[in-house]
């Protein structure tokens, strides 16, 4: 019986010892696996030339280098192909969204109008299981669509944020002829830069998620811009 309660504890004993070695000794060849990677040696080159100064290519081999020019090559045209894709080829708008304020540019940069707009109130609506935040959304987008006196088409938010039952979707409730106002440009997911009736908030953070605009403002914006104008929301 003690032979087998000895040789009982060295089993148990050599399975804790290989619990460490094997988890330790996968972690060891992992890291040596990535210390050996292209990519991570690249790395390597470069924080030793930026941190002693050497130069970048000493040390390695000249097939080295041309594959680290080819690369370095590579990846600075498909930079400048991302850079021209953005670059605007129509006047385009800014929109500040933390300052409330717009600047409408031409293809070159040049400020053509400026002024204060609203975008979104940033609050959280609870419509049965669905949680509804009304904030602008940020990025670039472009002009989709535009329309002169278009009519809103009441979601059914509107009427639980107002406290009022919900129509059908055909009801006649849900058209609204005067709440986008005279000019209204779609850009996409339902968002658009349309006018106001309450001319005193602009400035302010009141709305859904649209960017809302004073009437001369957005009359000089709607003849300016075009479909496939940019709109950049930051």
């Amino acid at each position: 019986m003690e032979i087998e309660e000895k040789q009982e504890k060295q089993d148990r004993s050599f399975l804790r010892i290989a619990m460490w070695i094997i988890p330790a000794f996968l972690l060891c060849l992992s890291v040596l696996m990535i210390l050996y990677t292209p990519v991570f040696q690249d790395y390597a080159y470069k924080l030793k030339s930026m941190y002693t100064s050497k130069p970048l290519f000493e040390g390695k081999s000249p097939e080295a280098i041309e594959n680290l020019m080819v690369k370095s090559r590579r990846n600075i045209l498909s930079t400048e192909e991302k850079l021209e894709k953005l670059k605007p080829v129509k006047p385009y708008i800014v929109v500040n969204t933390a300052e409330n304020r717009f600047s409408l540019r031409n293809v070159n940069g040049d400020t053509i109008r400026t002024g204060v707009c609203s975008t979104g109130k940033n609050e959280l609506l609870i419509a049965g299981n669905k949680r509804i935040v009304f904030k602008t959304p940020k990025g670039i987008f472009t002009v989709r669509n535009k329309q002169q006196n278009r009519p809103w088409i009441k979601p059914d938010w509107a009427f639980i944020e107002d406290g009022l039952p919900i129509p059908s979707a055909r009801s006649a409730e849900r058209i609204d002829y005067s709440t986008l106002g005279d000019y209204a440009l779609e850009i996409g997911n339902g968002y658009m830069l349309h006018g106001t009736l309450y001319q005193r908030f602009l400035g302010l953070p009141v709305t859904h998620g649209c960017v809302r605009l004073g009437d001369k403002d957005l009359e000089v914006i709607y003849n300016t811009l075009s479909k496939g104008s940019k709109v950049y929301i930051y």
